[in-house]
């Protein structure tokens, strides 16, 4: 069972990820300036729950599976392709 300093350095590393500015802010910003701030706020929702999705995997070890199994990843891939 991880403890306390481990959780700790997890939720820096997440905290990390999220102000790190990449394709999403782009994307925010661009959404909040041509849509209005009501699509920029509904977006951020959905940026944010990217987010927690990739953290609740990486923490219950979907990612190791990824990894373990190549399969795996490209159907996970592809299936996000589809989706969008």
């Amino acid at each position: 069972m991880p403890d306390a300093a481990n959780h700790l350095t997890f939720a820096l590393i997440c905290l990390g990820m999220v102000l790190t500015p990449g394709p999403n802010m782009i994307y925010l910003i661009s959404r909040s300036l041509s849509q209005g701030p009501k699509a920029g706020l509904i977006s951020l929702g959905g940026v944010a729950l990217g987010f927690l999705f990739y953290v609740i995997s990486a923490a219950l070890g979907i990612t190791a599976l990824i990894f373990a199994v190549p399969f795996a990843y490209d159907a996970l891939r592809f299936a996000g392709a589809l989706y969008l």
